[in-house]
């Protein structure tokens, strides 16, 4: 893993946090999105416990896009949810401060 690839991997989950944030949907739908959210921040917890380092939630971002699928889809058939460039680095943003070497 590289400074590179990871600070590329913060970008898009900055961007894709502040993307879920300021949607301009009708309030069930973004309450439906954050629990696909919280799903996806559980399914992490369970693969990468809890003392996990950026490298780690990076390199498991790369690989993600399959098994984040699926949890969308056992969560909720709204359509929007099943964009992953949406919900996919939202999650690995909120996950990401849990990180031992998170810093802002």
């Amino acid at each position: 893993m590289t400074e590179a690839v990871l600070a590329v991997a913060r970008v898009e989950w900055a961007e894709g946090e502040y993307r879920l944030a300021h949607l301009d949907l009708p309030r069930p739908q973004i309450e439906t999105l954050h629990r696909v959210v919280d799903e996806l921040v559980w399914e992490l917890t369970r693969r990468l416990g809890q003392t996990f380092t950026l490298a780690e939630l990076a390199d498991e971002y790369g690989e993600s896009a399959a098994w984040c699928l699926q949890v969308v889809q056992r969560t909720t058939d709204l359509l929007i949810a099943q964009d992953l460039s949406l919900v996919q680095p939202a999650a690995f943003a909120r996950f990401a401060r849990g990180a031992v070497d998170y810093r802002p």
